[in-house]
């Protein structure tokens, strides 16, 4: 059952976080840079395939939530699967727990935000339910647990980690999205939009990885109390992994950073083929790298969620 339950929350997580990342990703790094390349306009291609990434995203919310209320459910019951539970006992764990309660609150968010998204309702709506929907998954792990005061930083921190991976590492998928779209052929306008997109994005992620160091700092404080703790525990032995995920992710963002961004800016001012470039070639290589490693660590923060940590 915790096998299947780790499972169920890493592709749960995994598909809020891509969700929350088209429209942050839209609004933080594409739209200006579009409104100051192209005065605002999108290409139909390009915008429908962020809207198809969108549904998709939301439909493995959707899905994968049932499942995990479903497994969830039934583990409380004492049951092996959820048409075996009786519908008073269903009852009392949707209306009268913590997780059915923020379940139900998911839930309804994204009814809502399907309802918005098919009727073609403003971006900035459905980015701010894409965000809740994100952003309430602290409450459903091991900070949402404590209800003292005591565990409101905590709590706090989970809910900002979880915003931040929104930007990076989530906006890598769409960044890899943009980059395939608009450099298949690519005139010299579309050179200026790339090398704007690339150098807005690599902004963000310096403020927003420093971010996640620090949340990240807070939470394993918080949750180990020890660097004992760390070698001698499931879930720090986890914790560790994740970290040095992190690293190799970093050490790819780096030379993205420092070699190719640098390259790839130069070369929208002279360039002018109807081809990819290597450069950007290598570029997106290199974030398809990390986009790997970041479904890697939501893996492992998926398994971290069903392990208990050394404060409990």
């Amino acid at each position: 059952m915790v096998d299947w339950l780790g499972l169920t929350r890493f592709v749960h997580i995994g598909g809020s976080v891509l969700l929350a990342a088209i429209f942050a990703f839209r609004r933080v790094v594409l739209n200006p840079a579009i409104a100051s390349v192209r005065g605002g306009k999108y290409t139909a291609s390009l915008g429908s395939c962020f809207d198809r990434l969108a549904f998709w995203g939301w439909m493995t919310v959707v899905c994968s939530g049932f499942v995990w209320f479903g497994l969830v459910a039934a583990s409380v019951a004492g049951e092996d699967s959820l048409l075996a539970i009786r519908p008073e006992t269903l009852e009392l764990i949707l209306f009268r727990t913590q997780f059915g309660q923020l379940w139900l609150f998911r839930f309804g968010c994204s009814l809502v935000l399907g309802v918005f998204f098919f009727s073609r309702s403003s971006g900035s709506i459905n980015g701010l339910f894409a965000m809740v929907i994100l952003a309430s998954l602290a409450g459903a792990g091991h900070a949402g647990a404590h209800s003292s005061i005591a565990g409101l930083p905590a709590l706090a921190g989970d809910i900002g980690h979880l915003v931040a991976a929104a930007l990076w590492p989530g906006g890598l998928v769409p960044l890899i999205l943009f980059l395939r779209t608009e450099t298949r052929a690519a005139d010299a306008e579309d050179w200026s939009l790339v090398a704007d997109v690339i150098r807005r994005f690599s902004n963000t992620s310096l403020v927003v990885v420093a971010f996640l160091a620090g949340t990240g700092i807070l939470n394993a404080c918080f949750m180990v109390r020890s660097p004992e703790a760390l070698f001698v525990t499931g879930y720090g032995q986890l914790l560790l992994l994740k970290i040095s995920l992190f690293f190799l992710m970093l050490g790819f963002a780096g030379w993205n950073l420092l070699v190719l961004k640098p390259c790839v800016i130069r070369l929208a001012s002279v360039h002018k083929k109807p081809n990819l470039p290597e450069p950007i070639a290598l570029l997106v290589r290199n974030v398809v790298c990390e986009t790997v490693l970041a479904a890697f660590v939501l893996l492992v923060v998926g398994f971290l969620g069903v392990t208990p940590p050394p404060v409990h």
